[in-house]
């Protein structure tokens, strides 16, 4: 069982979405062979799916795996062959990212208050 300081959304759980959305962020920008990009494609299914059962220690492994995944880690030779994400990938990342994104904003929200204290 995890602890609400873990869970996605509060204190290390928030850095770790922070992460998250820079680095899915980033693979808009990435360029890799063609074959190269199931790793991360299924990098990013493996984040959204611990995103989504709000599983923090998942989360942070995928994210992890995303991090090791990113060619932007090492200077590589740039192949001219190598090719943006491909579409499928590319709609799953900004989906993704608007998902945390909100979440993020519906957290900071302030109750609204029905009473008349100041």
């Amino acid at each position: 069982m995890q602890s609400s300081a873990d869970s996605p959304g509060s204190g290390t759980g928030a850095a770790l979405l922070d992460r998250a959305r820079e680095l899915l962020d980033d693979v808009a920008t990435w360029r890799l062979p063609p074959a190269a990009w199931s790793r991360p494609a299924a990098a990013v299914e493996a984040l959204a799916a611990a995103y989504g059962a709000g599983d923090a220690d998942a989360l942070a492994a995928a994210v992890s795996r995303l991090e090791v995944l990113s060619p932007n880690r090492v200077g590589r030779i740039v192949d001219p062959a190598d090719i943006p994400p491909p579409e499928p990938l590319r709609e799953r990342v900004t989906a993704l990212v608007h998902t945390i994104a909100e979440q993020a904003e519906d957290a900071t929200e302030e109750p609204d208050r029905d009473d008349d204290r100041p």
